[in-house]
């Protein structure tokens, strides 16, 4: 786990009208928690229910001082990226599986096609085959009726032969 802290000591504005009459909430202080994937994530998971729209607006104001572009989702499984990209990636997997076109032809024509910077063999791999595994695993029990969130025969073989990607030298591909 690593602990971040840095001092920000810029003030924020907002161009709102409606907030502008409200004092804002002037951040100056972040320590985020655990800097790999998830981690990343969590510190990035910029409303809940119970976030006051002063805190909110503050935030986005924030993230802005910093060179960011917030977006706004609610709490939905995978919110806006992971939401897309993990089903992406499992056609992906489902087509392969099928025998419809082998792992390297998926990739490069995604690369080529699309102009992804990566396949999604090749992102699996980088991502983590566990962690991917450990998405759909918690989609699946969400929601298991979704055609999207069922479980991956090859995914789940590689990742219980722990073969987890390029972490551990071997996932949909070697890296040895």
């Amino acid at each position: 786990m690593a602990f971040v802290t840095r001092q920000f000591v810029r003030s924020v504005s907002s161009s709102s009208t409606a907030s502008a009459s409200a004092k804002k909430i002037i951040v100056k202080h972040v320590t985020v928690i655990g800097g790999g994937l998830m981690g990343a994530g969590i510190a990035q998971v910029i409303k809940t229910p119970m976030t006051s729209q002063k805190t909110y607006e503050s935030l986005i104001d924030f993230t802005k001082v910093l060179g960011k572009h917030p977006v706004s989702c609610k709490d939905t499984p995978g919110f806006i990226v992971n939401r897309l990209l993990i089903p992406y990636l499992m056609e992906a997997i489902r087509l392969y599986e099928r025998g419809d076109a082998s792992k390297e032809d998926i990739d490069t024509a995604m690369k080529l096609g699309a102009g992804y910077p990566l396949g999604p063999f090749e992102l699996l791999d980088y991502v983590g085959l566990d962690t991917t595994k450990f998405i759909m695993d918690g989609w699946y029990e969400m929601d298991p009726k979704n055609p999207l969130f069922q479980p991956i025969p090859s995914l789940n073989k590689l990742v219980a032969e722990n073969k987890f990607g390029k972490k551990s030298g071997e996932g949909y591909y070697k890296y040895k």
